[in-house]
């Protein structure tokens, strides 16, 4: 398996992998309901610099500026508290470093993206909800309206629900027994669905996914709302994982984190940005997507190291690749992060070495090759984005 391999080759191990794989050693690990104070001050994040540069675009502090006055519209701040709701707002300083020249519309647009899936992604995260099931299901669903109104071709809500459990899916079931948000044979715009009836968070998707279906090729938001569904599915599944006391093995972790992460999202906009479009045959092959999943895989294992405290140590959350390879593993917490911190430089080797195939793969046609290294430097600026917004952010404070 490629994440078993990640983790032979980073600490040379000569053990048969497959021998701890699903198994829980009582000596793998720290038990995560085990972990006190002497864990969190003990434990410190490996040093680790992608071998990309980043710069900053200039109109970040007015990006900021118009985020939060356009979250305050929506009333997001009455979601969470004060607190909380300050330290979101960092959340645009991560556009304003993967796409540093762009204009100021779609640096404004793309961070909409970013801080509507921050949002969605604190409450699906949010491991004190007193009716999580209720709570997140309600928001996936108001999300699912708005981007099936444009798209009535992507899953329904009923496939949706087949991919969980019997007992899950009929919990769902009960709280929207008429499926109330099925798109009927007239797809309106999504300004058109009344914002009055939604969320605050829902209101917000609405008004991005507005501006984004009018500004972007249809192709690149038909990519979007479908990896945004996967996004959601993933989401809930780690929540179903968490109620009914399930922790993933390393395999179901990675298919999904990579969903869950929305990272994938992030180079959708890169045809935004360009206005020039990826034909399918060429983002649909094996080393386009070869690439997205390291890409994917970086973003995600990165954050698992910033976020491990928090989400683990403090909320229980098992969906960590530093946890896991504790739990599964004779590893310390320590231990794993600096395993999680090797399969990293290793990742981005691999990701350098997969763009160089993808390059070779269309030289035939010079406006492909062109978006393809687009695609390629802005998936170099996003990892170096993300690492420079989690040194900077005070969501994992």
């Amino acid at each position: 398996m490629k994440l078993q391999k990640s983790i032979t080759e980073s600490m040379e191990l000569e053990e048969d992998i497959a021998y701890y794989h699903g198994h829980n050693k009582d000596s793998a690990g720290q038990d995560i309901s085990d972990a006190g104070m002497t864990i969190m001050n003990s434990f410190t994040i490996p040093e680790f610099i992608p071998p990309y540069p980043v710069r900053v675009h200039s109109m970040e502090a007015e990006t900021c500026k118009t985020i939060r006055e356009w979250l305050l519209y929506h009333s997001v701040d009455k979601v969470f508290d004060p607190d909380k709701f300050t330290k979101l707002l960092h959340s645009p300083e991560f556009a304003a470093r993967m796409f540093p020249d762009t204009s100021a519309e779609r640096l404004e647009l793309f961070s909409k993206f970013l801080i509507v899936t921050y949002v969605v992604d604190e409450i699906m995260d949010d491991t004190e909800l007193e009716r999580p099931w209720e709570t997140t299901v309600s928001l996936a669903l108001e999300i699912h309206k708005v981007i099936t109104s444009t798209f009535p071709e992507i899953q329904s809500v009923t496939e949706i629900l087949d991919t969980f459990s019997t007992d899950w899916r009929e919990t769902i079931e009960n709280l929207f027994p008429d499926e109330p948000y099925n798109v009927k044979d007239s797809h309106p715009n999504p300004c058109e669905i009344d914002a009055g009836k939604l969320s605050p968070i829902g209101s917000c998707f609405r008004d991005f996914w507005g501006a984004a279906v009018a500004s972007m090729h249809r192709e690149s938001c038909l990519r979007l709302a479908r990896f945004y569904q996967k996004f959601l599915i993933a989401s809930l599944i780690q929540i179903q994982n968490r109620e009914n006391g399930v922790i993933p093995s390393l395999n179901e972790y990675v298919l999904i984190r990579r969903d869950a992460g929305a990272s994938a999202c992030c180079l959708i906009f890169v045809d935004f940005n360009d206005g020039v479009l990826i034909p399918e045959e060429i983002f649909s092959s094996p080393q386009m997507q070869t690439m997205m999943n390291i890409f994917r895989d970086i973003l995600s294992w990165h954050n698992d190291l910033w976020s491990f405290k928090k989400e683990c140590l403090l909320k229980g959350d098992v969906h960590n690749l530093v946890f896991l390879l504790s739990h599964y593993l004779p590893f310390s917490y320590q231990r794993a992060a600096q395993v999680v911190t090797e399969m990293l430089r290793a990742q981005c080797s691999e990701l350098e070495a997969v763009a160089e195939e993808l390059l070779k793969a269309t030289t035939a046609v010079e406006e492909h090759r062109h978006t393809v290294c687009r695609y390629i430097e802005a998936s170099r600026r996003c990892i170096g984005a993300t690492h420079a917004w989690h040194n900077r952010s005070l969501l994992f404070k």
